[in-house]
């Protein structure tokens, strides 16, 4: 009989494709403007295309192991965009006004939160894990 896939193996799903679909808008034309920022809002580099990249290949990973590593996949995910927020937030405090700091960071804040609320929340009876 094959074996059930958890909620929490499923929301790993979503966030591969969120994070796999945001590497490959990075090559869309449309969507990156002359100065390389996608929707005219986010710089993107090499090096944040292949954080997005990791993000995606590491949801896949997690859930395709278990609910377990699904678990742990949010958790580290969570962790990480928790570092991004804080430091891109201070490095750039006085660069830009307050107000666009908090909106550009406020994907990654909502990404963080729904990392640690699915990794803390999800899953958790011992019926569906």
């Amino acid at each position: 009989m094959p074996k059930q896939i958890t909620t929490i193996q499923k929301c790993a799903w979503g966030f591969a494709a969120l994070f796999l679909g945001v590497y490959l808008l990075d090559y869309v034309p449309e969507i990156m403007d002359s100065n390389g920022l996608m929707f005219g809002l986010f710089h993107m580099t090499r090096i944040v295309d292949l954080g997005h990249l990791a993000a995606g290949a590491l949801g896949v990973i997690g859930a395709l192991t278990s609910a377990r590593g699904a678990r742990v996949y949010f958790y580290v995910l969570g962790t990480w965009y928790l570092i991004d927020v804080v430091v891109y937030f201070v490095s750039h405090l006085n660069q830009v006004p307050l107000k666009t700091n908090i909106l550009v960071n406020l994907p990654h804040i909502l990404i963080f939160i729904a990392a640690f609320w699915i990794a803390a929340t999800v899953s958790r009876n011992l019926s569906e894990a």
